[in-house]
């Protein structure tokens, strides 16, 4: 059989004999519609994508700014926290080889309000006075960090 026969179920037909049948006159109208409509939805694809991005970007900001300024749930400034990332600082500053060591007029101070705010917890002492303490120890610490930071010898007149 030449190349040039298509067969089916035994019949063999010649290309040359087949019926030349002629598109539909809207094929081109279908072919540029549904172009468009596979534009669309790449379109709304690549919206979805870059709106999903910009959402989880904007997340991850409001949760990185939440955690770099620490409030309590009235506004107010979560002195604890604070000054628990102010103390890594001081901690991080005196082994990197920042010359300066901790003056022990200073440690004394930081010793007396570790002691006050030992003395309020076990007391049960209310919000205002333990935060007050921690606000204490926090103002300390970045007084400190900030002498190690310049250099500067702490002493008392």
């Amino acid at each position: 059989m030449s190349e040039s026969q298509l067969t089916s179920d035994g019949n063999s037909v010649r290309l040359g004999e087949l019926p030349i049948a002629e598109p539909s006159p809207d094929l081109w109208g279908r072919i540029t519609h549904a172009h468009q409509v596979a534009l669309r939805r790449a379109r709304r694809r690549r919206l979805a994508l870059w709106s999903g991005s910009a959402i989880a970007l904007v997340a991850a900001l409001v949760g990185a700014s939440a955690l770099r300024a620490p409030t309590n749930p009235g506004g107010e400034v979560d002195w604890q926290a604070r000054a628990q990332a102010l103390e890594l600082q001081l901690r991080e500053a005196a082994t990197a080889g920042r010359p300066g060591a901790l003056p022990a007029e200073a440690y004394s101070e930081l010793v007396r309000v570790d002691r006050a705010l030992q003395a309020a917890y076990d007391e049960g002492a209310e919000h205002p006075r333990v935060t007050a303490l921690w606000k204490r120890r926090s103002e300390l610490l970045n007084t400190l960090l900030q002498a190690r930071r310049e250099n500067v010898e702490i002493t008392r007149i």
